[in-house]
């Protein structure tokens, strides 16, 4: 992995390129640089800053945002959306280069639970992760904890029905590494700004999960330290930053 020149284009000799913000700080480029490093596939880093986004990033992802992968050797093919991402991996590696990987089963229904939590995750508990974060009026923080740990909730159920230790059991899945980026932020952030602490009495599987989660390789090299973090969402603090609408405070 070396940044190659993604102005001139991607590395010929480098299966994937993939794309993220500067230090990594993007929660949704850290589900695919886990799943990078959790498939073993080689693979040339770009760091993209700017705001707005560079042109020569704008004719790579129209969209603008991180991650986006792309691929030499499949004619230049560009994938983004971290979801879709982390899906394309896995079958690049079954289909493409023949090899097995886990943390996509082939079993229909595995495959649907994922989706289902994963599509949980960004559209219901994110929401409340970041409304409460950003919230200004006290008198509204024990309903907004209280409507995220019901969204989290999702997540203990899913633990006790799979038996752990992870959200399908046995294996670390898509399933795990899409929500633990953001786990990760809610945990420091929430503790330093509101002095929160997800509950021991509600959570205990979700917090064990947590705890094996940080002890894997590909989460300690795709990881910002505590302080890091905090000085990252200072800035959004400051800015009343909406996290692309996922922060529902009305300003």
């Amino acid at each position: 992995m070396g940044g190659y020149d993604a102005t001139v284009g991607a590395d010929p000799s480098t299966p994937l390129q993939f794309f993220t913000l500067p230090g990594n700080t993007c929660p949704y480029a850290q589900r695919t640089l886990i799943t990078l490093y959790e498939l073993g596939i080689p693979f040339d880093i770009t760091e993209v800053s700017g705001r707005p986004m560079p042109d020569w990033y704008l004719k790579i992802n129209p969209r603008g945002k991180v991650p986006a992968i792309r691929i030499p050797t499949c004619d230049y093919e560009v994938v983004y959306e971290s979801a879709i991402c982390n899906e394309f991996l896995c079958d690049y590696v079954t289909f493409t280069l023949n090899k097995h990987q886990e943390l996509m089963p082939q079993d229909a229904v595995m495959r649907a639970r994922i989706r289902l939590l994963n599509d949980h995750c960004d559209n219901i508990f994110s929401k409340t992760q970041f409304t409460y974060l950003m919230n200004k009026d006290t008198d509204r923080d024990i309903q907004l904890a209280n409507d995220m740990e019901e969204a989290l909730m999702v997540y203990e159920e899913a633990l006790e029905k799979s038996g752990g230790p992870y959200f399908l059991g046995n294996q670390f899945t898509l399933a795990d590494l899409h929500i633990l980026p953001f786990i990760q932020r809610l945990v420091v952030s929430l503790r330093h700004w509101k002095g929160y602490s997800l509950p021991q009495d509600k959570f205990s599987r979700l917090l064990d999960w947590f705890s094996l989660c940080l002890e894997r390789e590909s989460v300690k090299k795709s990881s910002m330290d505590d302080e890091k973090i905090i000085r990252v969402y200072q800035r959004f603090m400051d800015a009343n930053y909406s996290f692309g609408g996922l922060n529902q405070n009305k300003t």
